[in-house]
């Protein structure tokens, strides 16, 4: 099978570590949640200011104290690079602790495997990137036997002018660091539900993303003490409890201008390449630096290799992950992609694999440029 090599484009790279206890018998299925929406959000913002997105995503079984030490210990970045890590599940924290940050569960019963959200901080600090974000939406509370340890639309999401605005100028014209988690010391962090009972997912969360994506709608020339303040208020106005954060940024010299968003999906020029990121492959084809006779070319052979079978079921969801848009086959799905216009990115919210990795099932978001 040849696949074609798309255009290849040197960017910044957003580096989104996201780690969710999404198999907690208590909280997983707003954890699961929270998982969409941010790894949505993270996906918007790589389009919307065209640095390449760099995936480290942790959920259920991977959720864990050892993934979150080997993923940043093998972390490496670049001076211009954007770094965001986010959790969502159970904190604690020890009465001697110093640091008014929880430590994470991540999975763990075991409170020697507890890692701190500051330790983060601090292990991303060391980095070279521009800008590090270490958010983390999970209770603060003091728990028994706890040690110190140191240290929504819903469519396809379309990029207009007033997002890329805002999306540059908080994600590229700032040098620093930023944490923040979902309570103060002594806190339980809560969940929130939709008014259908549907979980929307942690307080914090929610409130978070409310107040950017109200921002980056709107156009508005926010700048990261005010998204914090805002969501502070706005979450204590629907809960008990109160969100904590840092901020230590400076504005960069030279302000990078918002430019109109580009597809930068690569795929390898053979079958032959020791990866294959399927969810790249088919934004790469629905990519318009190459022709439309380019893409239909090659899409059967894409088919087969994505797909374990032309008629496997394909969702397209809204913004919040949940609204199905529509239902097509693969193979119809393919076409559709191959001729599609305007197409910066595809975003996989859930999915089910065969043994050799081909999708068995898809749930996708798209998002797209306005024209």
């Amino acid at each position: 099978m040849c696949i074609y090599a798309s255009l290849c484009v040197n960017a910044q790279t957003l580096h989104a570590i996201i780690f969710a206890d999404t198999n907690d018998p208590t909280i997983g299925v707003y954890d699961k949640q929270d998982y969409i929406n941010m790894t949505l959000e993270v996906n918007t913002i790589a389009s919307a200011t065209g640095m390449r997105l760099k995936k480290y995503f942790f959920e259920g079984n991977i959720c864990s104290p050892t993934n979150l030490s080997k993923t940043l210990d093998n972390l490496r970045t670049s001076k211009d690079d954007v770094i965001i890590f986010y959790y969502s599940g159970h904190g604690v924290r020890s009465i001697n602790d110093r640091s008014p940050y929880p430590q994470m569960c991540l999975g763990s019963h075991y409170e020697e495997h507890f890692f701190p959200l500051e330790k983060v901080l601090t292990a991303v600090k060391s980095q070279p990137a521009r800008l590090k974000i270490v958010l983390g939406d999970c209770c603060n509370s003091v728990g028994t036997g706890v040690a110190a340890k140191e240290y929504a639309s819903k469519g396809a999401t379309v990029l207009t002018h007033n997002p890329i605005n805002t999306y540059t100028n908080l994600f590229m014209n700032y040098r620093g660091t930023v944490i923040a988690s979902g309570s103060q010391m002594g806190e339980n962090s809560t969940t929130v539900s939709w008014e259908d009972g549907r979980p929307a997912g942690g307080a914090f969360t929610v409130c978070f993303l409310s107040i950017l994506q109200n921002a980056v709608s709107n156009g508005l020339d926010a700048n990261w003490n005010e998204i914090m303040e805002v969501t502070r208020q706005t979450t204590r106005e629907i809960r008990e409890h109160t969100p904590v954060f840092d901020i230590n940024l400076s504005a960069i010299e030279n302000p990078h201008e918002s430019v109109s968003p580009e597809n930068i999906a690569t795929s390898p020029a053979s079958e032959n390449d020791e990866e294959i990121d399927r969810i790249e492959l088919l934004t790469a084809i629905g990519n318009e630096n190459n022709s439309i006779e380019e893409r239909v070319k090659i899409k059967d052979d894409a088919l087969a290799y994505v797909f374990a079978s032309p008629n496997t079921k394909v969702e397209v969801v809204g913004r919040n992950g949940k609204t199905i848009v529509s239902t097509e086959s693969a193979a119809d799905f393919m076409v559709r992609l191959s001729t599609a216009h305007n197409l910066l990115n595809l975003v996989e919210v859930d999915s089910k694999t065969t043994e050799t990795g081909q999708y068995s099932y898809l749930k996708i978001h798209e998002i797209y440029k306005q024209q």
